[in-house]
């Protein structure tokens, strides 16, 4: 039997100016946007962009238009980490760098990058 999830109340709430920088990262990067990720059934958190490399979870970018990424979220995202025994990489990246750029840049311009090792692995 397929057991639904508990939808906690979770309120979109972006410019389309941010929506917009997320849609050509993911196209550049080759992620995918706006997942979902649970803790007990509820939406723990909802990245802008998810990275996969051979279906296993690489890198969450976050795309900063008018506020950088808050202390809750990384907390909930270190938690889920935590887990679901993963190491990952939080990536910030500024919505105005990413719409500036007529073409996909060799290297992003990051402005800030989070490594979420809950044991201690150094395979990171």
């Amino acid at each position: 039997m397929k057991q639904k999830k508990k939808m906690r109340r979770f309120e979109r709430n972006e410019t389309g100016y941010h929506s917009q920088a997320v849609k050509v990262l993911a196209r550049w990067v080759k992620g995918k946007r706006e997942k979902p990720f649970y803790i007990e059934d509820s939406i723990a958190f909802v990245p802008d962009v998810s990275c996969y490399d051979n279906g296993v979870l690489s890198c969450l970018y976050e795309v900063v238009y008018s506020h950088p990424l808050i202390g809750r979220k990384l907390a909930m995202i270190e938690c889920w980490c935590y887990r679901n025994a993963t190491d990952l990489v939080v990536r910030e990246i500024s919505a105005d760098y990413i719409l500036k750029q007529t073409v996909k840049p060799d290297v992003l311009q990051l402005m800030e990058t989070y490594i979420i090792n809950p044991y201690g692995n150094n395979d990171l």
